[in-house]
């Protein structure tokens, strides 16, 4: 019953002191979007940022983000849960309510075959709304003119994604201008784990005991053929059973991704404790495959050392040049591991408990259009006195370091700690 998911470890170990504690399941309640995971919407309503120490301003911004919301992204998720209620509707196999579930998705279905992987419009704006903010919080950056370099994978959702919000920052700015480029020789800084990096390694096989341990987690916290019931009238007999119920969660999850009404039916079939179960296990799979948890092979965090190098590379390359920003479009799982291995708000934890995990690492933090930025700020007094403010999804983020200022660190303090390799 693994489902494809790589998760779980077996040994215990202490918590990391950055990480703090929240009420995870009272958030997602509240809230039940959260429960999507990677699939949930950018935040809005992010505040204006906190003000430097007087005398500094800001003069170069790196950036790295997710593309923004979109369909499903494999190429089987939608027929292949057409297939499975098709063919229990052919033989009787429906209950009720799996009626319900196979005529509300036959109704949505057409709007989303041959979409798969597809930005949608709400994707495109989210890139528009950051870029916005960023002129907004920061427009000491678009002073006279403004040079962009700006860099992207070859995912047509992640391409659209930079495009849409360089438009924007020409929009506001006449003057902003840029260079853009994609393509696989970029991977090894936008997307280290993906087997088109030129520079990829394979990763060690997790042992046979960590594949256990989720499995006892997850048959703990979900019924699942308890819900399969309530759908069929026997699941054993349902094409691709075993992933079934978690490619629904996918789509259900999607569903505020999309740019057109879905029908309540297919929005509800799912209760809330069920999407909370269910983000649960996929919460501790993504935090096995891509954090620095304990006991397995640390690579997809530890690689992310060559994107976080190049940051710092690139810092003076880019001043000497006349650069003001160093933009890069990725993937969620560039900015899981990223966000672990420099420990920012305190992902940088090591538990084995996937019951305490909840409260302390969320991958609904890498939503739709998830984006770190570093925006760094000069003393007027000493031009070599360097402070950067850390910014997750547009709102204040801590680091490992100690401050120079509320929610300020020295730019030398992180290439201290950050400017080595680690594989």
């Amino acid at each position: 019953m693994r489902r494809g998911l790589v998760v779980a470890i077996s040994a215990l170990i202490a918590i990391s002191a950055s990480a703090q504690p929240f009420n995870t399941r009272e958030e997602v309640l509240a809230n039940i979007d959260l429960a999507g995971g990677t699939y949930s919407l950018y935040p809005t309503g992010q505040p204006s940022q906190a003000k430097p120490p007087k005398g500094y301003k800001p003069f170069y911004l790196t950036h790295i983000g997710r593309h923004g919301a979109r369909y499903v992204s494999s190429s089987t998720t939608y027929e292949r849960v057409w297939t499975a209620l098709d063919s229990a509707h052919r033989q009787g196999n429906l209950t009720p309510d799996g009626e319900k579930l196979y005529k509300a998705y036959a109704g949505v279905l057409p709007n989303l075959r041959h979409r798969e992987g597809i930005l949608t419009k709400k994707g495109q704006a989210q890139h528009r709304q950051i870029a916005a903010q960023i002129y907004r919080d920061f427009p000491a950056l678009f002073k006279g003119k403004t040079k962009a370099q700006a860099l992207s994978t070859t995912s047509h959702r992640v391409i659209l994604s930079m495009m849409c919000f360089l438009d924007q920052m020409k929009q506001m700015d006449p003057d902003f201008t840029f260079e853009a480029d994609y393509g696989y020789r970029y991977y090894p800084v936008l997307v280290p784990e993906s087997n088109n990096n030129p520079a990829f390694v394979e990763r060690a096989p997790f042992p046979e005991e960590v594949l256990k341990a989720y499995d006892d987690f997850a048959a703990e916290v979900l019924d699942e053929d308890a819900i399969l019931r309530r759908w069929f009238r026997d699941p054993e007999t349902i094409p691709g059973k075993e992933s079934f119920l978690y490619r629904i969660n996918k789509i259900v999850s999607d569903i505020s991704n999309l740019d057109f009404p879905v029908s309540d039916t297919l929005g509800t079939i799912l209760t809330d404790d069920e999407r909370y179960a269910m983000w649960q296990i996929q919460n501790y799979s993504d935090y096995i495959y891509t954090s620095r948890a304990p006991g397995i092979d640390q690579r997809r965090c530890l690689e992310m050392s060559v994107t976080v190098k190049d940051m710092i590379d690139r810092f003076d390359d880019d001043l000497r040049d006349g650069v003001a920003m160093r933009l890069r479009f990725s993937h969620d799982t560039a900015l899981m591991p990223l966000l672990s291995y420099l420990g920012v708000n305190g992902k940088d934890v090591a538990e084995a408990d996937p019951r305490k995990l909840e409260n302390l690492w969320r991958n609904f933090d890498v939503c739709m259009a998830c984006n770190f930025q570093m925006v760094f700020f000069r003393s007027k007094k000493n031009p070599d006195d360097i402070l950067i403010q850390v910014l997750l999804n547009g709102r204040q983020a801590t680091l490992p370091l100690p401050e120079a200022a509320p929610g300020f660190y020295h730019w030398s303090d992180f290439k201290q700690k950050f400017n080595h390799l680690e594989i």
